[in-house]
């Protein structure tokens, strides 16, 4: 049996429009172009993952040099450096996140960043800057998006039943 393109409901072979939500079932889909991938493509985003691996890399690292100067020369005390160090590896991912969106226009392959950057810099800013009365509530939020986000995505791709 067809299923309908539009909501992927079950349709019989002599239905002319989808009893769900009301398709065309005789009219063509809209063909989406299809990106040809080749070997050096997929050679080039490889060496581009392993150089931002790396940047990323070397800035935590950074970072976490920072965190011990300021930890020396008395800026912070032995109780924020941690805070401190998870607050700079949260800005880290949110901007590895923003460049990945600027680089595919996807923000799709940016969201995982995003989140988890911003999850990892109100926990830093929590432990340093001894938030942890709202911080929580961040969470929740993170979670309805995350839960928003499934819903629509499955709403934007239906799948035949």
């Amino acid at each position: 049996m067809p299923f309908c393109p539009r909501c992927g409901n079950e349709a019989d072979p002599d239905d002319e429009y989808c009893d769900k939500c009301g398709y065309n079932l005789f009219q063509k889909p809209p063909i989406r172009p299809v990106r040809r991938r080749n070997e050096k493509d997929e050679k080039d985003e490889k060496q581009e993952d392993d150089r931002l691996g790396a940047i990323m890399g070397g800035a935590i690292l950074i970072w976490l040099g920072i965190s011990f100067v300021l930890r020396n020369y008395g800026y912070i005390g032995w109780g924020e450096v941690g805070g401190v160090f998870l607050l700079g590896i949260g800005v880290i991912l949110i901007l590895r996140g923003l460049l990945e969106y600027s680089r595919t226009g996807i923000f799709d392959t940016a969201l995982g960043f995003l989140i988890g950057g911003g999850f990892v810099t109100l926990l830093g800013a929590g432990v340093a800057f001894d938030l942890d009365e709202w911080w929580p509530i961040f969470l929740v939020l993170i979670g309805i998006v995350i839960i928003l986000r499934g819903v629509t995505e499955h709403d934007r791709n239906p799948r035949p039943r």
